[in-house]
C-alpha cells in the first residue's frame, strides 16, 4: 500500500496546489471539519490513475517532540497496515524526524503467548534521511518492552542472559556473565541476600563498549525479575505487575546496544544484577544485616525495599573502576510516581552540573524528566542503630531516602540516578504506549550519553 501523508499546520497551507484534485475533494475538508489541528486526519478519495492514497493530517498546535511523536503514532494507527509512506510537508518547521519515529513506535505488539498472532506491521518512509537511526532506537525500545512483558515464570536468570546474548551478538560489546559463586566471593551481600529466598540462582551481567574511549560511563540497571516483596510480602494485587521490576536492567542493555549501533564515541560499561525476590525458609528477614561490596552494612527493615540492596553492590563495584560518571536506572520506588505521576522520570544527582546536563539533553523531549532533591537532612531517616544504615526510611520521602542510600555506594563520583517506577510501565494503552513495558529511559540516557561524547 502506498500512502502520501500531507501535513498541514493551518488552513492557509491548503490551496489549489496542495492536494491532487483539490477542487474535486475540497468539500471533504469541510465534511471532515478539518481545521489542521494536531491529530485531525482523514483519507481523501483515491484519485484516478494513481497508485497512491492520500492521508490529510493536521499538525497545528504541535510544540514538543512528544507532540510530534504522538502525532506520528496516531498516523501509524490510522494507516494500520504495511505501507510505503511519503511524508509531504505543507507547513514550515515541522519535526519530521519525530513524526517518522512515531510511525515506527506505533507498530509494537506483544503476542508471544496468544494463540492467534497479530500480523506485524512495517512502515517504510520514502526518501527518509533518518530511517537507520530511528530503527536502531526502535529495536532497543521494543527489546526492552518485550523483556518487561515476558511473564516471570518464563523470565529466569538464564532466560534473561540468553536474551542479552542475542541482543549484543555481533555488536562491539564484550559480555561477561558471573554466577552465584562469584557474587558470594566478591562480597555482594545485597545481591546474594535478596536472591537467597528464590530457588533460581542469581547472575551478574557486565557489558563493555569502547573501553579505550577518553570518557568512560558506568550504567547500572536493577534486575529483579519478579518481586513478591520477600517475607515483607506484597498484596496479591501488588504482585500482579511485578514481572516488570527488571525494567531497569533491560533498559541498561537496550541503551548499550543502541550506543554500539550508533558508534557513539564514548566508553560505556553496563552492570546488571539479576535476581528474584521470593519468600521462603531461606529468605532474608526484617532485622537481618547485610555486608555490602564496599564494606558498609545495611539493616534490612523491609524485604520489599530490595532493589536498592542489589543496586548498592553494583554501584560500589562499578565505582571501583573510577568512571567519569556513574549512572543507574531502576523501577525503584512507588514514592517516585506518587510525587511525579506515572509519565515523568525522577532524576537525582550528586552534582548540579551533571544533573543540568541530563535534563538539558532531554529538554522538551519525547521522554519527560524532573529532578528531585538529595535532601541531606533525610539521611537521619535511614540511620540504623546496629548497622551503617537501614534499607527503608519509612513512608514519607521514599524516593529521596532510597536515593540517599544509593549515594553511599558511588564513591564521590559524579552520579545520575533515574527512578522509572512510574513511566517504566504503561497502565493503559495509547498509540505510543500499549499497556505494559514502555522502554522509557532508553532515549533519555542515549541523549545524555550522546551529549557527553561531544564534551
Amino acid at each position: 500500500m502506498n500512502i502520501e501523508v500531507l501535513l498541514f499546520a493551518n488552513l492557509k497551507d491548503v490551496n489549489d496546489d496542495s492536494v491532487n484534485n483539490y477542487e474535486v475533494n475540497k468539500n471533504l475538508f469541510e465534511v471532515n471539519n478539518f481545521e489542521a489541528k494536531k491529530g485531525q486526519m482523514f483519507f481523501l478519495a483515491d484519485s484516478e490513475n494513481t497508485d497512491w492514497s492520500t492521508l490529510i493530517v493536521g499538525t497545528g498546535g504541535c510544540e514538543s517532540e512528544y507532540d510530534y511523536v504522538n502525532l506520528g503514532a496516531k498516523i501509524g494507527k490510522k494507516i494500520g497496515k504495511n505501507s510505503d509512506i511519503k511524508l509531504v510537508q505543507k507547513a514550515k518547521n515541522l519535526d519530521i524526524y519525530s513524526i517518522e519515529f512515531g510511525l515506527s513506535i506505533s507498530t509494537y505488539s506483544f503476542d508471544e503467548f496468544k494463540s492467534e498472532k497479530s500480523s506485524s506491521i512495517d512502515f517504510k518512509v520514502i526518501d527518509s534521511d533518518y530511517s537507520e537511526e530511528i530503527q536502531n532506537k526502535i529495536q532497543s525500545i521494543f527489546w526492552v518492552r518485550d523483556m518487561v512483558n515476558y511473564p516471570a515464570l518464563t523470565k529466569s536468570p538464564e532466560f534473561f542472559q540468553e536474551k542479552v546474548e542475542d541482543l549484543v551478538g555481533g555488536l562491539d560489546i564484550n559480555l561477561t556473565i558471573f554466577d552465584e559463586k562469584w557474587i558470594l566471593e566478591n562480597n555482594m551481600g545485597g545481591v546474594a541476600g535478596v536472591a537467597q529466598g528464590s530457588e533460581r540462582a542469581p547472575k551478574f551481567l557486565v557489558g563493555e563498549y569502547n573501553p579505550n574511549a577518553e570518557k568512560q560511563i558506568a550504567l547500572i540497571g536493577k534486575g529483579v525479575l519478579f518481586d513478591s516483596g520477600g517475607l515483607s510480602l506484597k498484596s496479591p494485587s501488588g504482585m500482579e505487575t511485578m514481572k516488570s521490576d527488571m525494567a531497569g536492567a533491560a533498559t541498561a542493555w537496550g541503551i548499550i546496544a543502541l550506543v554500539a549501533k550508533q558508534k557513539v564515541d564514548i566508553g560505556l560499561k553496563v552492570y546488571t544484577p539479576i535476581v528474584e525476590n521470593m519468600p521462603s525458609g531461606s529468605a532474608i528477614r526484617p532485622g537481618d544485616v547485610l555486608n555490602m561490596r564496599n564494606g558498609k552494612t545495611i539493616e534490612v527493615m523491609n524485604t520489599d525495599a530490595e532493589g536498592r540492596l542489589i543496586m548498592a553492590d553494583a554501584l560500589a563495584y562499578a565505582s571501583e573502576s573510577s568512571p567519569n560518571i556513574i549512572c543507574d536506572v531502576a523501577t525503584l520506588t512507588g514514592a517516585a510516581y506518587v510525587a511525579l505521576g506515572v509519565e515523568i522520570g525522577a532524576v537525582f544527582s550528586n552534582n548540579n552540573s551533571t544533573l543540568e546536563d541530563f535534563l538539558n539533553s532531554n529538554l522538551d523531549g519525547f521522554e519527560n524528566y524532573h529532578s528531585l532533591p538529595l535532601e541531606k537532612s533525610y539521611k537521619s531517616l535511614i540511620k540504623s542503630n546496629i548497622a551503617d544504615m537501614k534499607n527503608s526510611g519509612g513512608r514519607f520521602g521514599g524516593a529521596i531516602t532510597a536515593a540517599l542510600l544509593l549515594e553511599e555506594f558511588v564513591n564521590d563520583i559524579d552520579w545520575v540516578h533515574l527512578d522509572i517506577a512510574g513511566p517504566g510501565r504503561s497502565r493503559s494503552s495509547s498509540a505510543i504506549y500499549p499497556e505494559g513495558g514502555t522502554g522509557f529511559g532508553v532515549l533519555g540516557y542515549f541523549n545524555f550519553l550522546l551529549d557527553q561524547s561531544k564534551n
